[in-house]
């Protein structure tokens, strides 16, 4: 997404702001900073700062915003098998927790495929 679309989604979604309500808070008139948002005008270094201060977010969450925050952490693990932790930040408990529930779902899914293919062997 282009910043533009970042800062309407940032503002529509989770600041609950109207154009006019940024762009009295900015000091521009709301044609300049719908052109903010529509891609027509580009943003400063100083207005991205300023347009964080606004919607109580970093200036990285505006260049780069998604839906759910995510990284990948890559990893070796005791067994010298490479893997890829997705941690999610930023979720609710109750997110955590489904995710949590999946996870162990997952993990007795294998354990009874692992049996499965250790039977067919012997």
């Amino acid at each position: 997404m282009s910043v533009g679309e970042n800062l309407k989604k940032i503002r529509e979604e989770k600041v609950g702001l109207r154009q006019e309500d940024v762009a009295k808070a900015l000091g521009i008139s709301t044609k300049a900073y719908s052109n903010i948002e529509n891609n027509v005008a580009d943003i400063t270094l100083t207005r991205l700062k300023e347009l964080a201060d606004i919607f109580e977010v970093t200036p990285e969450s505006i260049l780069s915003h998604q839906e759910k925050a995510t990284y990948n952490n890559t990893f070796n693990n005791y067994e010298g098998n490479h893997g890829i932790i997705n941690m999610y930040q930023g979720s609710s408990s109750d997110q955590v927790k489904n995710l949590e529930n999946q996870l162990k779902a997952s993990q007795e899914k294998l354990e009874g495929l692992k049996a499965s293919v250790r039977a067919k062997n012997n």
